[in-house]
């Protein structure tokens, strides 16, 4: 059972006693007389904050589907398997934001520390700090016991694929099916590790063994799994109902969950093979990239999407002189709009990154290492490494002519189902539908990753769940400049829609998307307060009814936790 927190807004005086207590208690001496003096100083957990239905305390929810958990890159936030609580691990916090931008209750940006806090309930105590503080006892703590469903499959699930939407999948049949055999076919030899983080241990932010985003043997000790390593899956008879591998055995299975994941997109020019040319999705690619960058080396990047951003901003921590290469006119053109991909650009510029946008690489020169690139407008840049940045491919050529629906990517339904009964798909490789565009397309985001492989595996094991789609998020942080962007942020690629811009001064842009009484985008960049409210107003496509944009500030806490907050416990 997980202890979770409860409020009554009719008692609350708004003294905030609970406010105190909780920044207290987080100290490192637990006593006012000197928590006043730490630097850095204390953070509550616990909020009261006034919305237009009154007071509100902002406190864990303790989520039965925790969106923070699934969003979480880093594996700092977990949900202890046996309890169901949900824990913050801040030796492991990276600060990423991933977790602010889908959860409006506990969660805040800690910029002194580069981190989050959040509230824990104050586990290891017998009454949480807050509660004892609060003279009218607003604030109650109660066991919630977990709403969990089992059921009685107990055949043979197989996974393909161990990064995000693959274990989310293991995760998932094994919480709904304890009596299933689970075995995960992956093409990583070593332990499971999260690619979104390559950018940060390159960056030397941290060490290649906290890439690790679950404990060392999690699949096989935690989840009972069977872990087949260093071997591809290259065929799918769908009427045997078995799995080719690539050492020529086969699995049989009752059913299967793909997640085989995706490729960095490669670039079909002269050159393109040389040594010295690099993505940067796996191991071998951060250990290659890792040889190579040395203070004054001459490195180019291809893309101005988020990982080529990332990458750039780690080779200029590594004193490299760096050029970056853009096709778009602007920096992070599918996540950003004009006014704040310039400024993206300027801030790169302002740290020393050469910035060439509406170019593109034509020719990679070099006999056996690269040694230069010519833009498409005769530009030679010299370079000693190459990293292309330009997407993603999903892994799906393996399942050519088995059966299963191909476009992009897999075609799935709002479960992960393929159009082979008993056959999945989820995350990288996978297509699901955009909800606000209607489309389906490969997303490539952490937490869609997530949501699908959980789906999968729940469906999988008779416990249907299907996801919200395709949703579009991210948060980034370049640096030390915060940027999240949910939905569509420019309103000219959507059909009546509308943008209005909040906020727009040096260290604060704010902008919603409007389009039939919903909001359908956000973009905050440096100011990102209320991300998570305005992501769920997004993700559960709330009727605003007749509030104008320049008041959803005011009103948006009443109206996101009041959708939301009912189906808290039940996901």
């Amino acid at each position: 059972m997980a202890r979770a927190l409860i409020f009554d807004r009719r008692r609350c005086l708004a003294c905030r006693s609970c406010e105190l207590a909780c920044a207290v208690i987080h100290s490192r001496s637990r006593r006012l007389d000197e928590a006043i003096g730490e630097e850095p100083r204390p953070r509550r957990r616990v909020s009261i904050v006034r919305s237009g239905a009154g007071l509100e305390a902002l406190r864990c929810e303790q989520c039965d589907e925790p969106l923070c958990v699934f969003a979480c890159k880093s594996g700092a936030l977990h949900r202890m398997p046996d309890e169901g609580r949900v824990v913050l691990d801040e030796e492991r916090c990276l600060g990423c934001l991933m977790c602010l931008m889908v959860c409006p209750y506990g969660i805040r940006p800690d910029p002194v520390r580069d981190q989050v806090t959040r509230c824990d309930v104050c586990q290891g105590l017998e009454t949480p700090a807050c509660v004892t503080a609060c003279p009218t006892h607003a604030l109650q703590a109660q066991e919630e016991p977990s709403h969990r469903v089992h059921t009685d499959f107990d055949g043979h699930v197989v996974v393909v694929g161990s990064s995000a939407a693959g274990i989310a999948a293991c995760e998932a049949a094994r919480e709904h099916a304890p009596r299933c055999a689970i075995t995960v076919v992956t093409a990583d030899e070593g332990p499971e590790y999260s690619r979104p983080l390559l950018a940060y241990a390159l960056a030397g932010r941290l060490d290649t063994a906290l890439l690790r985003w679950r404990p060392e043997r999690y699949l096989e000790d935690e989840i009972g799994a069977t872990v087949v390593r260093g071997v591809r899956a290259v065929g799918l008879d769908g009427t045997r109902r078995a799995l080719i591998l690539s050492n020529g055995q086969e699995v049989a299975f009752d059913r299967l969950v793909i997640a085989a994941g995706a490729r960095s997109a490669r670039v079909s020019i002269p050159g393109a093979t040389l040594s010295g040319v690099f993505g940067l999705r796996d191991l071998d690619d951060l250990e290659g990239l890792n040889r190579l960058t040395e203070p004054g080396r001459r490195a180019v990047v291809l893309g101005g999407g988020n990982v080529g951003l990332q990458v750039c901003e780690a080779l200029v921590h590594r004193e490299s002189h760096v050029t970056l290469v853009v096709r778009s006119p602007y920096l992070l053109s599918q996540m950003v709009d004009e006014a704040v991909g310039r400024r993206v650009g300027d801030l790169f510029e302002r740290h020393g990154v050469a910035v060439r946008t509406e170019r593109d690489v034509v020719e990679m020169v070099g006999t056996q290492q690269v040694e230069a690139v010519r833009l498409d407008n005769g530009e030679v840049l010299p370079a000693d490494l190459v990293v292309v940045g330009k997407g993603i491919e999903p892994d799906i050529a393996w399942l050519k002519g088995s059966g299963v629906g191909l476009r992009r990517g897999v075609v799935v339904d709002s479960c992960s189902r393929t159009d082979i009964p008993g056959v999945f798909a989820a995350g990288d490789c996978a297509e699901a539908v955009d909800p606000v565009s209607g489309r389906s397309q490969v997303s490539g985001i952490w937490p869609v990753a997530y949501e699908m492989g959980r789906a999968a595996g729940s469906t999988a094991v008779g416990v249907e769940r299907s996801t919200q789609g395709a949703l579009r998020m991210n948060a980034s942080r370049f640096f030390g400049e915060s940027i999240i962007s949910i939905g569509e942020v420019v309103p000219e690629r959507l059909a009546g829609a509308s943008g209005h811009v909040l906020v727009d001064r040096d260290g604060s842009y704010r902008k919603l998307v409007y389009r039939d009484r919903r909001l359908v985008g956000a973009l905050l960049c440096g100011d990102v307060s209320g991300a998570g409210v305005y992501y769920r107003l997004y993700r559960e496509s709330v009727d605003l009814g007749a509030v104008p944009p320049e008041e959803l500030e005011r009103v948006q806490l009443e109206l996101a936790l009041g959708v939301v907050r009912a189906g808290v416990r039940a996901g």
